[in-house]
């Protein structure tokens, strides 16, 4: 078994895992798998990572960030969430998920990513409208939203990973 393809295989493995950390905190973790996923087809002259799998994961993680956006957006859009509200929960969350990974890798990560969206868009809504009823309603209904579309993601993340694994050669 050739050491170097062994090595380039394990750091594709190990920089996927990290990419669906990133999509649980918020960040483009999908999108770092599948630029991983296109370099290691270039590195392998597109023999096994070909182009039929890179669309599959192409498409794929475009289905999961407009998943996403859809999501977070219906949330927002059922309690008539102010535009100021939306932006902040979306900054709070990943604000949130940063810290909470700080905190406690993983769990901390989603917790801190839902902590931060629920608290900005409440705020955001809060001073927007005064009336701390509706900052609530508007706060719950942006989290539930964003959580379903993050489960999504996360999903379409591991499988993103599955694929890419199963496509490794470990024989030279």
């Amino acid at each position: 078994m050739d050491a170097g393809l062994t090595a380039i295989n394990l750091l594709v493995i190990v920089v996927t895992v990290i990419g669906i950390g990133l999509t649980a905190i918020g960040l483009p973790g999908n999108w770092l798998i599948f630029f991983v996923a296109l370099a290691y087809g270039y590195q392998e002259s597109f023999v096994y990572m070909n182009n039929t799998v890179l669309l599959i994961l192409f498409g794929t993680l475009l289905a999961g960030e407009l998943a996403e956006f859809a999501a977070g957006a219906l949330g927002a859009k059922k309690e008539n969430a102010s535009r100021t509200a939306i932006i902040a929960a979306f900054i709070g969350g990943i604000a949130g998920g940063i810290i909470g990974t700080g905190v406690m890798p993983g769990l901390g990560s989603i917790a801190g990513a839902i902590g931060g969206s629920f608290a900005t868009g409440y705020l955001a809504e809060y001073a927007a409208t005064g009336n701390r009823e509706k900052a609530g309603r508007v706060a719950k209904s942006i989290v539930v939203g964003q959580a379903l579309g993050l489960i999504f993601k996360l999903a379409v993340a591991i499988g993103m990973v599955a694929l890419i694994i199963s496509k490794l050669t470990w024989a030279g």
